[in-house]
C-alpha cells in the first residue's frame, strides 16, 4: 500500500463505517474501521477486512492515522518494528478495554 494514501470512505446509517484501501498490486479491499486510538501523541486505526468479518481468526490491519485538511482520513504504513510491536501491544489492551466496558 502506498504510504499516506487517502482513501474513500462510506457511512451507511445504522452500519459499519467502511474503508476501502488501495493495495500495492492495484487492487482494492473493503475494510471495517474498528478503532481509531492514540498512543504516544500519534493516531493508529485497525481495520478489518469484510471478507473476513465472520472469521474468529481473521487479519487485522493496523495503520497510522491522520485526516487532512478536508477532514479525510490518511493511513500510512508503520515500518519500524518496534513501533509496530508497541501498537500491536496497545491494540490489545484497546480490545481487552471494550470487551470490559461490555460487562
Amino acid at each position: 500500500m502506498d504510504e499516506n494514501k487517502v482513501f474513500d470512505e462510506e457511512i451507511d446509517e445504522g452500519e459499519d463505517l467502511v474503508l476501502t484501501l488501495e493495495m500495492e498490486d492495484g487492487t482494492t479491499e473493503d475494510c471495517i474501521v474498528l478503532t481509531i486510538f492514540p498512543m504516544d501523541d500519534k493516531q493508529y486505526i485497525a481495520l478489518l477486512p469484510v471478507a473476513q468479518a465472520d472469521d474468529e481468526e481473521a487479519d487485522v490491519y493496523l495503520y497510522a492515522y491522520a485526516e487532512d485538511e478536508d477532514g479525510n482520513p490518511i493511513l500510512s504504513d508503520i515500518e519500524d518494528d518496534d513501533e509496530f510491536e508497541a501498537v500491536c501491544d496497545r491494540y490489545e489492551e484497546v480490545c481487552d478495554e471494550e470487551d470490559f466496558e461490555e460487562l
